[in-house]
């Protein structure tokens, strides 16, 4: 789940100073002093909310075409999916985001990128074998990033420190821990069961256990009954629907789960275990192979504190691609589509623009933009069918191009 707190008890708490839009590229910018706006002692108590917001960045690639030299915009949440696109050799990607503590998320993670080795990365994040790290080294490694911080970002993380020692960066962030996905499994499978599921790397196998083994009444049932009583700190704008959104999720998991290996899609284990063992499916973005990679590009990232329509009202600057998550699922129909026509009017002809909806909540897009935008429905249907879309909380991924 993706970056609908801005629009959810944010609005209006911060007021950060009007001012131009300048860009802060130069060395590693995303660490420099000037970018976080708002008084630390206001928000150091908040805990961080997405550090795992569900989405899929393999269909943002497909749907994007990024060309070299390419200049991205993207909501930065936990700087996953914008790592990912770095792989593509953009220019530079915009990363915007709202909420303090998702920016100081930010820097504390490509700071570790940029710092520590391979494993202690994963120790400090607590992703698989990362995941036994214990408090004590994990602490101490995030003593060695503390000089790298600004000031901001480091008084919230000495301010969490323990508590995030305790736990790696990844399992700190409330929407995990609140949504507590990890107890339902358990009514309905045993571990041996479970444990098999989540290895399987054919899909006919898989698809022939699920039908067989995994969709008993007593799975669907306490998959119902587990989206029923969702913490309202996650689902808040979407609290009346969850009657009807539960058949709708356990649909698209069916679908999913019919349709991609699970040792290819980690969202299934973080679904059913609220963990990233190692054993099965690690997430692209935290594969040894691409670390150096994203390492090595992260001086083409900047990261903007600001609303974001604000920021497309305010900036000069021109896009090829918007990854626009689902922020507009805590808007109105009209207020989706006046943010939706604010990245339109900032994007270059031929540029492509994606957003996500909760399933069967999408607003659609702008009527006043249909003559300047070609919806890309067969795109994004494949994305599904082709298996490239493993994500289960979202109908399928929304992909327009602009007009010349």
């Amino acid at each position: 789940m993706s970056r609908i707190l801005s629009k959810i008890g944010k609005i209006g708490r911060r007021a950060m100073k009007r001012e131009m839009l300048t860009s802060h590229v130069s060395g590693l910018s995303i660490l420099s002093e000037d970018i976080l706006k708002t008084d630390v002692e206001d928000w150091k108590n908040e805990t961080v909310v997405f550090a795992w917001q569900g989405e899929d960045h393999r269909p943002l690639k497909k749907a994007l075409e990024i060309k070299e030299g390419s200049t991205i915009f993207s909501i930065a949440s936990s700087g996953y999916n914008p790592s990912m696109l770095l792989l593509e050799n953009p220019a530079k990607i915009v990363m915007v985001d709202n909420n303090p503590s998702q920016i100081a998320w930010c820097m504390l993670y490509f700071s570790a990128i940029k710092n520590l080795t391979y494993e202690e990365f994963r120790s400090l994040i607590g992703f698989g074998k990362g995941g036994t790290t214990t408090s004590d080294e994990r602490g101490r490694i995030y003593d060695s990033l503390r000089g790298s911080l600004p000031s901001k970002a480091l008084v919230y993380w000495d301010f969490h420190r323990e508590t995030m020692s305790k736990s790696g960066m990844y399992l700190f962030a409330t929407c995990l821990r609140l949504w507590g996905l990890e107890k339902f499994a358990p009514i309905a499978h045993s571990q041996e069961t479970l444990d098999k599921f989540l290895s399987f790397a054919d899909i006919g196998q898989q698809r022939v256990f699920y039908e067989e083994q995994w969709d008993t009444w007593r799975w669907r049932r306490a998959f119902i009954l587990a989206h029923l009583n969702i913490s309202p700190t996650i689902f808040r704008p979407f609290m009346d629907l969850l009657p009807d959104l539960a058949p709708r999720w356990l649909n698209r998991f069916r679908e999913i789960c019919t349709s991609v290996p699970n040792m290819d899609n980690p969202h299934i284990e973080i679904f059913l275990t609220n963990k990233i063992s190692g054993k099965y499916s690690l997430p692209d973005f935290w594969k040894r192979e691409y670390f150096a990679p994203i390492r090595d590009r992260l001086d083409r990232f900047e990261l903007i504190h600001v609303d974001a329509n604000e920021y497309f009202e305010r900036t000069s600057e021109k896009f090829d691609g918007f990854v626009l998550s689902n922020v507009g699922d805590a808007y109105s129909k009209g207020e989706h589509d006046q943010w939706v026509t604010r990245a339109i009017k900032r994007g270059k002809p031929g540029s492509r623009i994606t957003y996500l909806s909760v399933a069967g909540t999408d607003k659609g897009w702008p009527d006043a933009e249909k003559d300047s935008i070609q919806v890309e429905q067969e795109l994004s249907d494949s994305l599904v069918i082709q298996g490239v879309e493993r994500g289960i909380l979202w109908d399928d991924l929304h992909i327009a191009t602009l007009k010349n």
